[in-house]
């Protein structure tokens, strides 16, 4: 085992590599951050990876990923596409794009709707033509693509119609599922559940998938352990040990993605510092400002 290994063996082999690199280029390597396989991620993925290979029949299975904003949805959704990108071979005349995602337009406009489709296909279309002509035309794309899940992010934002709309919208999901025989998976936060749920035929289309909570235990140490060992600080932290676990499920108000930018914040002034750990002092210390005050935040001048 080489000294390296030695000394800094609350580290992966990986962040002991970045520990070389000039400070400005190991802040940027800690912003940038790198995927954790958790485990709520891993089952997702799984489930979204049995989705590909489920043969085409008359109602197609398709799931709502819940969670706070922030949760981590995005990052799951964006995973599996990156694992499932379009085959792009020259030799064949069609490309063929497994997975298709967009965010779902501000409103419930349809047109909007399958203009983001298209724009995410790179395929040319008349952006002032008639609904009914771009429903076809991404109904077309979608058999000859081999098109098998659509990915509509920010779900939630179904709601910001009226009634009348909100239908439109969900009736015109299950009509897209039904004819062109594609999975969706839809992510949004707890409203998002309730507008599906009002609609008996879209609660039972689409099965939940909840993302977790996270509150001092076994799974935030776990986690909080993990980011530690991939965080190039030269000291040891203690990140899961109960005061620090506590110190920053608090500060971050225990959202992911926020325990996520608390840890990069503060490994970023630990290095800036000197310190090269992160303290409960640099924690309580930090310039860090939380979820709930964000609103209504103003700078002291």
């Amino acid at each position: 085992m080489n000294s390296m290994m030695t000394q800094y063996a609350h580290l992966s082999p990986t962040a002991q590599t970045h520990l070389a690199l000039p400070d400005k280029d190991r802040i940027r390597e800690i912003q940038t951050g790198t995927w954790l396989p958790l485990d709520h991620a891993k089952t997702t993925l799984q489930k979204l990876e049995e989705l590909l290979d489920y043969p085409k029949v008359t109602r197609m299975p398709s799931y709502l990923i819940v969670g706070l904003s922030y949760s981590g949805k995005t990052s799951i959704l964006e995973r599996f596409r990156a694992d499932h990108l379009p085959d792009m071979d020259p030799h064949k005349e069609v490309t063929r794009c497994p997975v298709v995602m967009v965010d779902a337009p501000p409103k419930p406009d349809l047109s909007d709707f399958y203009s983001r489709i298209m724009d995410s296909l790179m395929t040319p279309y008349k952006p002032t033509a008639p609904v009914y002509e771009k429903y076809s035309q991404v109904k077309r794309l979608f058999g000859e693509m081999d098109v098998r899940i659509l990915i509509i992010d920010e779900i939630h934002h179904l709601i910001a119609g009226g009634l009348t709309k909100q239908r439109e919208f969900r009736n015109a999901l299950k009509s897209l599922s039904n004819e062109a025989k594609i999975s969706i998976v839809a992510s949004g936060i707890e409203e998002a559940y309730n507008a599906f749920n009002s609609d008996p035929q879209m609660s039972s289309r689409f099965v939940p998938i909840e993302m977790p909570s996270w509150t001092p235990g076994k799974q935030l140490g776990t986690l909080l352990m993990t980011l530690e060992r991939r965080t190039p600080l030269r000291k040891p932290s203690g990140l899961h040990y109960p005061e620090m676990m506590q110190a920053i499920y608090v500060k971050s108000e225990s959202t992911l993605g926020d325990i996520f930018d608390l840890v990069k914040a503060a490994a970023v002034e630990a290095v800036r510092s000197g310190e090269e750990a992160i303290t409960e002092k640099l924690l309580a210390d930090l310039d860090w400002v939380p979820p709930s005050k964000r609103k209504t935040y103003r700078r002291r001048l």
